[in-house]
């Protein structure tokens, strides 16, 4: 009791000094160490851990199972967790501070993959101290570093993640031809050269596979775009022709107002069917699918407003008498309906028929002929 009431009141005191320290600090306008710590960037890269990794094999070979780089180690590799995901896959070189990983981190769900939750793979390389003395290696390295980042941006779900573990697996082979003892014996020429050889041709299949994955994921992101901006095309004509009724300036039920929400209606659909006829055919409908995600999603909602547009205006000059086209036929909503639809379906036809209004040929036997070569070209 004697001894235990001595140190019950140091421990007092000393939390009376740490309250007034912090007191004074605050006062002062001085920050405490856990403040200062928590102002650095948290983020790390994967060179970082790598060289982490390497610092504990040494101890480890050295008999420090528990050293201080362990927990270095331990501590950079939850924060690149944290950032990147789990590590699907690695590799770590031995006799010098390089490696190679790949991530996937799990997508929160959202409304756009509710019912299919989505990842992102990344492929993390840091080689450059293992192949400072080899520098074939290294640019065949870098190679599929830069393939590594175009598969994870532009393809997704299973071609992403075949085309990325057949990077994954590329690189480390390579890197595991090179990750040879500095003491033992040195890469040959006839070697080297067999090996390249093989990452040539693989870089050439990858390249290949990434290509028509690529170009399948685009259309498909391509006709996402269109029913997008199908919907709110609906949407926007549908809600203004229901405020318009409300406020009793059109009657839904006069024909030239059923007549003209029709024209819009086949115009979109000319132009979605259109783009789907071409996507069937091999090299029908390509796409620089490069430019991402974004840009093919909005590019395909721009699709179905773009017929829509056709289709009002080819309407329009039929109206205005300012094209004729089919002079001996009926001018019913049929009539109507089947033009908007073929100039949704194709923009050249509809060129033919407004071109006739800027003083071009009028014709039918001009419009018909024309219409029939640009549809063979297509």
């Amino acid at each position: 009791m004697s001894q235990a009431a001595p140190t019950l009141e140091r421990s007092r005191w000393s939390r009376i000094a740490e309250a007034g320290h912090a007191l004074i600090d605050a006062i002062l306008g001085r920050e405490t160490a856990r403040e200062a710590e928590s102002r650095y960037d948290s983020s790390i890269s994967f060179a970082e851990v790598v060289w982490a990794h390497f610092e504990r094999q040494q101890g480890i070979e050295a008999g420090v199972t528990n050293g201080p780089w362990e927990r270095e180690y331990r501590r950079r590799l939850k924060l690149f967790k944290l950032q990147n995901g789990e590590i699907a896959d690695s590799y770590w070189c031995r006799y010098e501070a390089s490696g190679v990983a790949l991530t996937e981190k799990k997508l929160p769900r959202r409304l756009g993959n509710f019912l299919r939750p989505d990842s992102i793979l990344r492929l993390h390389a840091a080689t450059d101290w293992r192949t400072e003395s080899a520098p074939e290696v290294a640019s065949a390295l870098h190679r599929w570093e830069t393939a590594g980042i175009k598969a994870s941006e532009v393809l997704r779900e299973t071609s992403e993640r075949i085309a990325l573990f057949r990077i994954f697996a590329a690189s480390t082979r390579l890197l595991a031809f090179v990750d040879r003892d500095p003491a033992g014996k040195s890469l040959s020429g006839a070697s080297l050269e067999r090996v390249l050889k093989e990452q040539a041709a693989e870089q050439a299949e990858v390249e290949d596979y990434y290509q028509r994955a690529g170009e399948n994921s685009a259309r498909i992101v391509y006709f996402r775009g269109m029913l997008w901006g199908t919907a709110f095309l609906a949407v926007l004509v549908g809600g203004s022709a229901l405020v318009a009724w409300w406020a009793d300036w059109l009657d839904v039920h006069d024909k030239p107002t059923y007549t003209l929400l029709v024209t819009l209606a086949m115009g979109a659909a000319g132009a979605i069917l259109s783009v789907m006829t071409r996507m069937a055919r091999r090299n029908g409908f390509n796409l620089e699918f490069e430019v991402g995600r974004k840009s093919m999603r909005r590019l395909g909602g721009l699709r179905p407003w773009i017929g829509a547009m056709f289709a009002l205006a080819v309407y329009l000059a039929l109206k205005s008498s300012l094209v004729s086209f089919a002079a001996g036929s009926k001018h019913d909503v049929y009539f109507f309906a089947t033009v908007a639809f073929l100039a949704g379906f194709s923009e050249r036809r509809a060129k033919v028929l407004l071109d006739s209004a800027g003083g071009g040929s009028s014709s039918s036997e001009a419009s018909a002929g024309t219409g029939t070569e640009e549809a063979s070209r297509s």
